[in-house]
């Protein structure tokens, strides 16, 4: 139990135990950003840890004023120079790094070490601005930990041993989990992430853009990094309806589809008349630093966070820099309304005059439909009778890359199609546009939600047609229905088999890709553990206003406010502290373990009649004690001498266990 002792400051020096959990707390610390900071950085930063090391173990001497200026000099130059700048989350982070190592090899008395000690909880703290998976939390902690404890030897009481310590630590931890949980849930929320990422996290990452050309949708055919997770309300839909819907592109000039920044070319998300039931759903989208929301075909909802734009297309207010989850209804079969003569002019234009083969080909597609359903049909048997196959490495085009897919290369990708089927149609006569999004995804059965990378990015054709409004049109499906089915996944898996896709089945495609049963292993240990951190990041990292509002809700406030959020975290914060006084103080131990042991050593005598007097010294009361009583000379002498030696000796607390036994066993 927790014993309460008056505070000795601890010496000007703290013992090597100390010194070495400083230098693995700052090891632990600095592995977190160790695939982020440049290697020489690295190194060098090993090289002081070391330093320090032999300082605290050999004897070295700390280096004086001059050199380490110069070290600090050099390493704020180093630093400016790989990132030109010494501010930012990279830069910054890599600085805080250098600057830990400086400062540990200028250690001279305890102050040092507690500023070492703060440094590295910034530094721990540092690593959440690059990730917050449950993976770094857990690893935080325990980074944590050390450089706590490290805080705890460096000022612990004289007296205390290492147990000691470690049980008074973990009483305190222990305390201090209530009133973490109590901050936690009733801190005011701002909108917004605590972990809002500055202008410098997303420099790296790929994402959607908003025009499309022969390329730029496959370069993230290799992006396997998790877009959004979608949690179904119900089963979810075939992967025939797995469209997610993000960017409508109507501008053209030949070969690049950007979006329309006039009127538009259709009304808002929700101007549809749905057909059927919807599908219910809750998207939980990473951090991209653009607006886009993904939403399945086609959206009847607007969440909050979001603004309708044209095309039944959704975008936050603000680049997300943080994890967002929005619920939405989507309809797969709809009706949408009339075009304006506008719009349809504008989504009938061809920049550029097609080649002689292309406006033949148009034209013939005119003459043998009866109406614009007929023409998409015809279009679509086109792609799927003649000689096109779908590929990730399709051939380069030249200058007139329409003409050179349609009746040369006829090999490539989503947007080769969506690009190609698009410009047949607004030259046969039938008004088109280009979709941008996500198909499909892989589900995960553990936690019962489905997972779209980016590498399932995909492109497709929508038809106006005169009764049914605007209808997606996917030339991909046509001509790789697999594609479709078993996703970009599946279809690299084929790739690699080296299979013949167009004389193989769709059930001699299943066991082809059906993985061996190692494998099997793996993706069920990844999908368990994918599972546990969208329950993190839904139900810990999402903890936001409005989830902060519906908990108010339910302890009560009917409409909580910021006032009555502070109200309440400071009243339970105050129970919590007086919980944890009545706990600590209730279950207080003697102040002197060692006395309280030996009284009942006299207590025992006591009751045969030979009572210790106030005045009277453990020595003389032995000497009396045997002279009384011969036969107890033996355990009273060896008694005695270990209390002597932990009382007034050399003797530390390693013998208390043993005279405890002792006078257990002690019956005079």
């Amino acid at each position: 139990m927790l014993r309460l002792r008056t505070y000795s400051p601890p010496a000007s020096r703290p013992d090597r135990n100390a010194a070495n959990l400083l230098l693995l707390s700052a090891a632990m610390a600095i592995a977190i950003h160790v695939i982020r900071i440049p290697a020489w950085l690295m190194l060098v930063t090993a090289c002081l840890l070391l330093w320090r090391f032999c300082i605290d173990n050999l004897g070295w001497r700390v280096p004086g004023r001059l050199l380490r200026a110069l070290l600090a000099m050099v390493m704020v130059i180093a630093v400016y120079g790989h990132y030109g700048t010494l501010l930012g989350r990279d830069a910054g982070s890599a600085f805080l790094v250098g600057l830990v190592g400086l400062k540990l090899i200028e250690i001279r008395q305890v102050r040092d070490y507690y500023i070492g000690v703060f440094l590295l909880y910034f530094l721990t703290l540092g690593g959440f601005l690059f990730s917050q998976s449950l993976l770094l939390a857990f690893y935080a902690v325990a980074v944590t930990t050390t450089t706590t404890i490290t805080l705890f030897l460096l000022n612990r009481p004289v007296g205390y041993g290492p147990r000691q310590t470690l049980r008074l630590f973990g009483v305190m931890v222990l305390t201090a989990v209530p009133l973490m949980l109590v901050m936690y849930l009733m801190f005011p929320r701002i909108q917004g992430s605590l972990w809002g990422l500055p202008d410098d996290a997303f420099d790296a990452r790929t994402g959607l853009s908003d025009e499309v050309a022969p390329g730029s949708v496959n370069r993230l055919l290799n992006n396997d990094r998790v877009a959004f997770r979608v949690h179904f309300d119900d089963s979810p839909p075939p992967p025939a309806q797995q469209y997610w819907r993000v960017m409508v592109l109507s501008e053209i000039d030949g070969r690049r589809w950007r979006r329309h920044v006039g009127s538009g070319d259709g009304k808002a998300a929700g101007s549809f008349t749905p057909l059927g039931n919807g599908v219910g759903y809750q998207v939980v989208l990473e951090p991209t630093n653009q607006t886009w929301l993904a939403a399945m075909d086609l959206p009847g909802t607007v969440p909050d966070l979001a603004v309708a734009r044209p095309g039944h297309t959704l975008a936050a207010r603000s680049p997300l820099r943080q994890r967002e989850s929005y619920s939405l209804r989507s309809f797969p079969q709809y009706v949408t309304g009339a075009l304006r003569v506008d719009q349809l002019k504008h989504n009938l234009a061809w920049p550029v005059p097609p080649s002689e083969r292309v406006r033949a080909l148009a034209t013939e597609l005119r003459r043998l439909a009866r109406n614009p359903e007929e023409i998409v049909e015809l279009a679509l048997a086109h792609f799927n009778e003649q000689a096109f196959r779908y590929t990730l490495s399709p051939p380069s085009l030249g200058r007139d890359p329409l003409d050179e897919f349609l009746f040369e290369t006829r090999a490539g990708y989503c947007e080769h199609y969506a690009h190609a089927l698009a410009a047949l149609l607004r030259l046969s006569g039938v008004p088109a546009r280009l979709v941008v999004g996500f198909q499909g995804g892989e589900w995960n059965p553990v936690g019962g939600y489905m997972i779209v990378r980016m590498s399932d990015a995909h492109a497709w054709t929508e038809a106006w047609l005169p009764q049914r409004g605007w209808q997606r049109v996917d030339a991909t499906a046509a001509v790789a229905p697999e594609r479709i089915e078993f996703g970009v996944e599946g279809l690299r898996e084929l790739y690699r088999a080296e299979a013949d896709q167009e004389n193989l089945s769709r059930e001699e495609m299943q066991r082809l890709l059906a993985p061996q049963w190692w494998k099997r292993a793996l993706r069920e240990a990844w999908m368990r553990w994918d599972a546990v951190n969208d329950a993190w990041n839904r139900w810990v990292m999402a903890y936001g206003p409005e989830k902060q509002r519906r908990f108010l809700r339910a302890i009560g406030f009917s409409t909580p406010t910021w006032a009555q959020a502070v109200i309440s975290m400071v009243a339970a914060s105050a129970l919590v502290g007086l919980l944890a006084a009545v706990f600590i103080l209730g279950r207080h131990e003697p102040r002197d373990r060692l006395a309280a042991v030996y009284r009942r050593f006299c207590h025992k005598l006591a009751r045969c009649g030979l009572q210790r007097a106030a005045n009277e010294g453990p020595l003389d009361f032995q000497r009396r004690v045997i002279t009384r009583r011969p036969d107890l000379a033996h355990p009273v002498a060896q008694i005695t001498a270990i209390y002597t030696g932990m009382r007034y000796g050399r003797d530390g607390t390693e013998h208390l266990p043993k005279l405890k036994r002792l006078v257990g066993k002690f019956a005079p």
